[in-house]
């Protein structure tokens, strides 16, 4: 049977605080001492803060027009990572001798210029077209008249980027349009060079001829494409006829195959003599003898007994199959004969036809060798109209081409020379100081009270809850866990569910007190210890990590 946790009463728990009193007091007292140590020692903190406007230029953009799409605004970026870079802020260290424990205790110089990086605050601020129109520049350090002093640094510092970052940027424009300007002018010079040049050396030359031969090239272009569209035709009639000559060729194996079959059917028909019992008999005993020839044939020569032997045979079924067969050999013969006239006459047709379709292809293939003659000649005064076309030179054309492109490179070069008139003026500007720049509208104040001054009973009183509860961590840490076992009447009632009829005490003798209260003497002296030695690793812990520091 399970039984629900017994909640404990306001009292109970302050008997516990109770009872547990150093557990939560000596943590208190060792974070409290800490923190209140570290909160005096903090070195007083001075903000000097100046503001810095964009001031857009002096001289209106219709007469001086910028160089860049973008303005200033979005080049703050640019100046922030220039003025906050280590190679700004390293010299400006050395010269107001800032943050000296750490550069004399040996703290990397990079970690030092990230020290100062993070005491320096850029705030921009805003239009209400979210265009940035300015921004506080401010710096925190221990004495409020270098806070000043590197404010005032950074400002200036600021203005000079913004000035050389311009004039840089003009520099670099105005030299790279003119090294183009200088490639344009270049190359305005060759193209008027070699229009100077085609007209020099073809005064005399009539341009007008070539109209003419352009004329009649174009009618030898067509004649060729006629030529060659007739050769083409040629070329298929000659393969339409080529295709009726294999179909004949076949036409004819087939008539022989089957002249031979008819003949062969008629000559069979006309000695019937297979169906005797004789004649079956010498068949098969000569199918016999010529099956053991072929063999013998294969493994012996001619001349081999065997092989002589077999053939003579067979010559003699032979000539006894002739004997049963001479009455209708002359029917044979005659139905022979007749088939074969019949094939032979068929074919005679076909080879009438082949050969004159031979005869076709012949008188084609004559017909295509002159379209390729033609072809032939046609190209050749094609060739020549080219070189004839290639040799007088078509100075007009030659002339209009050459004056577009002088043309194009006349309208460059003036686009160009406005361009680099344009970087000229935002020089000027930039080295007058009446382009856009940043201005110090309120110069950097000298701090009369420290930032941080407000913060320190702050400090304190967080550190002294901070002890408080880490004190009641403890003692939760030591209590809860006994809240979980019976450790009073009440816990027994409630977990057993019976009355307790007496409570017997412990029983102790006065020794055993005395050792008792000995021991739990000896349990605070060595908690007020451990708060004792708590206190400077606390505080070195503090010094360390900055985080008081970093907050204040």
């Amino acid at each position: 049977m399970s039984v629900e946790f017994r909640k404990r009463t306001a009292g109970e728990y302050l008997k516990m605080a109770k009872k547990r009193k150093w557990h939560i007091l000596f943590p208190a007292l060792a974070v409290f001492v800490s923190v209140f140590w570290v909160v005096r020692g903090l070195p007083s903190t001075y903000v000097s803060t100046s503001f810095l406007t964009l001031t857009p230029p002096a001289i209106s953009e219709k007469v001086a027009p910028s160089l860049t799409d973008d303005d200033l605004s979005n080049r703050l970026q640019s100046i922030n990572q220039t003025v906050l870079s280590r190679t700004a802020l390293e010299p400006m260290i050395e010269k107001f001798d800032l943050y000296p424990d750490a550069r004399s205790t040996g703290v990397p110089i990079e970690r030092v210029v990230d020290r100062m990086r993070d005491n320096i605050a850029v705030v921009p601020e805003k239009a209400d077209n979210e265009k940035v129109v300015g921004f506080r520049l401010s710096f925190r350090d221990s004495s409020a008249e270098k806070a000043r002093d590197v404010t005032a640094e950074l400002a200036k510092e600021y203005v000079t980027a913004q000035t050389v970052e311009s004039r840089n940027s003009a520099e670099t424009t105005r030299e790279f349009i003119n090294n183009q300007l200088s490639q344009a002018k270049a190359n305005l010079d060759a193209l008027e060079k070699q229009r100077l040049e085609i007209m020099s050396k073809n005064v005399e030359t009539l341009p007008e001829s070539a109209q003419g031969l352009i004329a009649q090239l174009e009618g030898l272009r067509t004649r060729e494409a006629t030529i060659s569209k007739d050769k083409e035709t040629l070329i298929n009639e000659k393969g339409r006829i080529q295709e009726s000559l294999r179909a004949m060729n076949s036409q004819m194996r087939l008539i022989e195959n089957f002249g031979e079959n008819e003949t062969k059917a008629a000559v069979e028909q006309a000695s019937r003599i297979e169906d005797t019992p004789a004649y079956a008999e010498l068949v098969k005993k000569r199918a016999e003898t010529s099956a053991r020839l072929e063999r013998l044939r294969k493994q012996y020569r001619e001349k081999h007994p065997e092989v002589i032997q077999a053939e003579a045979e067979i010559s003699k079924i032979n000539e006894e199959l002739e004997k049963l067969a001479k009455n209708t050999d002359l029917r044979a013969r005659q139905a022979n004969q007749a088939g074969t006239r019949k094939a032979e006459l068929q074919r005679q047709s076909l080879e009438i036809d082949k050969t004159k379709a031979e005869g076709q292809i012949g008188q084609i293939e004559q017909q295509l060798q002159a379209k390729d003659l033609e072809l032939t000649q046609n190209a050749g005064q094609i060739a020549l109209l080219e070189a004839k076309i290639n040799s007088i030179p078509n100075v007009r054309v030659a002339l209009e081409g050459m004056s577009n492109q002088l043309d194009l490179a006349k309208s460059a070069y003036d686009e160009l020379q406005k361009k680099f008139n344009n970087a000229q003026q935002q020089v000027e500007r930039e080295s007058n100081s009446q382009g856009e720049s940043i201005r110090v509208v309120d110069p950097a104040n000298l701090p009369s009270t420290p930032e941080n001054a407000s913060k320190r009973p702050l400090f304190i009183g967080l550190g002294a809850i901070a002890g408080l509860g880490l004190g009641l961590l403890l003692a939760a840490i030591f209590e809860v866990p006994r809240m979980f076992t019976i450790q009073s009447i009440e816990d027994a009632k409630h977990y057993t569910g019976l009355p307790v009829l007496a409570a017997v005490p412990d029983l102790l003798t006065n020794k055993e007190i005395s050792t008792s209260h000995r021991a739990h003497r000896l349990k605070i002296a060595a908690g007020f210890a451990a708060a004792v030695v708590s206190v400077p690793i606390l505080i070195f812990v503090l010094n360390v990590s900055r985080i008081i520091e970093r907050f204040s």
